[in-house]
């Protein structure tokens, strides 16, 4: 029996404790809360007081007149406390007539047990008696506070039945002390248990009751752990009792029944435990239960978000939505149906396997709930306010297929499409207002997750059509180009047609179009531009036979070499590209007896080459090249230009590192000078 008093005192302190840090890490604030922690402080005490006693006096089991005054005064104080629940500062209950007159009480009766007028038979009546007492006025409180507990009766009722229980017991306890002239051990020794049951009913209370404002919360995992472990005590109890049963009746057997009784009773413990079936039933029993709203909306939104969030780029966002929504409903099946100019399209998986009546039934819902926007609980649709909305819409080939729940989803207020749900093995959860209102919070956010992810396909698919675009853009420049080649040699071909060197030319230039040609087709399958891999070209040479190209139109471009041999390493043709572009461009806007200058430099002090190309022709507005110029598709020229050559020679010289400059006055002319880093050997 000692050892069970002991255990019983070890579970009031881990109850008292454990409700104390509860309350102690709460957000709550007010004179209560402080009572509250008193009186579970007093408990510690209490606790601990007896255990110390138990284990440093000669008998294990006795009273003490001064713990039991602590005890009945702060539960006293406590229940004076909630009845007369006033909103007063911590020092003014501190000083109020209820603190004072318990604490003028346990001091009066302190001193008539220790003083040295009364034996140790009459200080167990005063000890007897004052426990008597305090059980009927407590009893009495109690009553009072559930009568004018009104509406609110249901929160209430733990913290009635709970000190209602301790208070019987404590009755019965001392009116059998009184009538034998000693407390029964039996009941000192049960007494720490009923203590250590009163702490969950405590806390469901303190949960309950909102004008407390304690708001303790509770994590319903570990409730739902605490109580498997008790289930799983109780079990283990009830194996225990039927173990000795068959070890008195078994005789001989008794040996071979209780281990394979005792293996048995392991293996279905286990089972308890590991079972997911038995986890869904206690959670879904300590929900209805316990807890006022249905589901832990903290933790079930943080678990939403986490789903959406987690979402990667190949895993189908559609898919993604719908497990967020079937994990907010503790539900596995569902399915999303989008509605499309009037079409329903599934874009999840067919779970159900849809029906065509099934199909039918949904259109003939979709005109009523983007109206109505109600979420539909299928097995409830005979009620009178699903007949009043869908009066011609029936659900029976839904219902066949499995599903219960139709929740759909507004994006800028118009229907896209719906989420169809089913339990199927888990428990089929009512739409009651406080789901719809939970599925309408999650519907919101799924609709903004598929609204993003749509967008974001959208601007996706507008970029690659941007690049092909682009793509497109410098194909046909290049195109251009090649054509004003071959008109070149068309033109010239009546003049020079039996000169066996232009002949040569001929041929060299057809070939070199070819490759461009072949480049440009390619580029147009693999819907990208080629570029060519950068080799080291000696640059006058280049640019003067670039020049060259451009002798047979007025004016013709004059150039002024370097001293000196200067090679970079570049894409020659992406090069020739470009300075040929900007030497035409030149060409075009200077008339025939203006002059059109490239010309190439070396600037040794910042190590950079500068090809410069000029003309006087009719310029360019500082409006114009500030706003328009280096932005493709914009042009002067109008229907003869793409607007991308200065764009491209932009990005070519930045690509390499330079930079490509314009300076520009109208009726003057235009210089531009592309400035690249040196990067090879000057001879």
């Amino acid at each position: 029996m000692e050892i069970a008093y002991f255990v019983g005192l070890s579970l009031c302190l881990i109850g008292y404790l454990s409700t104390s840090a509860l309350l102690f890490g709460s957000n709550a604030k007010g004179p209560l809360r402080a009572v509250f922690l008193i009186t579970y402080v007093m408990m510690i005490v209490w606790s601990v007081g007896y255990a110390l006693g138990a284990t440093f006096s000669s008998s294990p089991f006795f009273i003490s007149p001064f713990l039991e005054s602590l005890q009945i005064g702060m539960w006293s104080l406590l229940l004076l406390s909630i009845l007369d629940n006033q909103p007063i500062s911590m020092s003014k209950m501190l000083r109020s007539k209820y603190v004072l007159t318990i604490i003028f009480l346990i001091v009066i009766f302190n001193f008539a047990i220790f003083s040295p007028f009364f034996d140790e038979a009459m200080e167990l009546r005063l000890v007897i008696g004052g426990g008597l007492l305090g059980s009927i006025i407590q009893l009495i409180l109690i009553e009072q506070i559930y009568r004018s507990a009104g509406e609110q009766k249901w929160a209430y009722k733990p913290l009635v039945l709970g000190l209602a229980m301790v208070n019987i017991f404590h009755l019965i306890m001392m009116s059998n002390a009184l009538l034998l002239s000693a407390v029964d051990v039996n009941y000192l020794a049960s007494r720490p248990y009923i203590y250590a049951m009163l702490t969950p009913l405590l806390l469901l209370s303190m949960k309950r009751v909102s004008s407390w404002n304690l708001r303790v919360f509770i994590s319903r995992d570990v409730v739902l752990n605490s109580s498997l472990l008790l289930f799983s005590g109780g079990y283990l109890l009830i194996m225990a009792m039927t173990g000795y049963v068959i070890q008195q009746i078994g005789a001989a057997w008794s040996g071979i029944l209780q281990i394979v009784f005792v293996a048995g009773a392991l293996v279905a413990l286990a089972y308890i435990f590991i079972s997911e079936s038995l986890r869904k039933y206690f959670r879904t029993y300590i929900q209805k239960h316990f807890y006022a709203n249905q589901f832990d909306y903290r933790e079930e939104w943080l678990k939403l978000t986490n789903t959406l969030s987690e979402t990667d780029a190949n895993q189908d966002f559609y898919q993604t939505s719908l497990k967020g929504v079937c994990g907010s409903l503790h539900y596995s099946t569902g399915a999303y149906i989008m509605l499309q100019h009037e079409h329903l399209e599934l874009v999840t998986s067919d779970v159900f396997g849809l029906s065509h009546k099934s199909l039918l039934e949904l259109h003939c819902l979709i005109p009523n709930l983007e109206q109505s926007h109600w979420i539909i609980d299928l097995p409830e649709f005979h009620r009178t306010e699903y007949e009043t909305h869908f009066n011609d819409c029936k659900v029976a080939g839904l219902l066949s297929d499995g599903i219960e729940i139709i929740l759909p989803i507004f994006i800028s207020n118009k229907l896209h499409g719906c989420f169809l749900l089913s339990s199927k093995n888990a428990d089929r959860i009512k739409v009651n207002w406080e789901i719809k209102d939970y599925l309408t919070a999650v519907s919101s956010q799924v609709a903004g997750f598929i609204k993003s992810n749509e967008a974001k396909v959208r601007l996706e698919e507008n970029a690659k059509f941007a690049a092909f675009n682009r793509m497109s853009a410098f194909v046909v420049h290049d195109l251009k180009n090649v054509i004003a080649q071959i008109g070149m040699i068309v033109s010239n071909s009546k003049k020079y047609r039996n000169n066996q060197e232009f002949i040569d030319d001929t041929f060299e230039t057809l070939e070199h179009t070819k490759e461009r040609m072949d480049k440009m087709l390619s580029q147009l399958k693999e819907k990208q531009q080629q570029r060519s891999s950068a080799a080291l070209i000696e640059l006058n040479k280049t640019l003067s036979e670039l020049v060259g190209d451009f002798q047979d139109r007025a004016p013709s471009p004059i150039y002024v070499a370097h001293p000196n041999e200067l090679s970079l390493d570049l894409d020659k043709d992406r090069f020739s590209s470009v300075i040929g572009h900007l030497i035409d461009n030149a060409q075009q806007a200077t008339d025939e007896n203006g002059s059109v200058l490239v010309k190439l430099t070396l600037d040794s002090a910042k190590q950079n080459i500068k090809i410069i190309i000029s003309d006087t022709g009719i310029g360019m507005s500082k409006d114009f090249i500030n706003n328009l110029l280096f932005k493709p598709f914009e042009t002067t020229k109008g229907n003869a230009g793409m607007g991308v050559g200065v764009y491209e020679a932009k990005t070519f010289a930045s690509e390499n590192g330079g930079i490509l400059t314009v300076n520009s006055d109208l009726g003057i002319g235009t210089t531009f000078v592309m400035c690249l880093p040196l990067a090879s050997k000057e001879n």
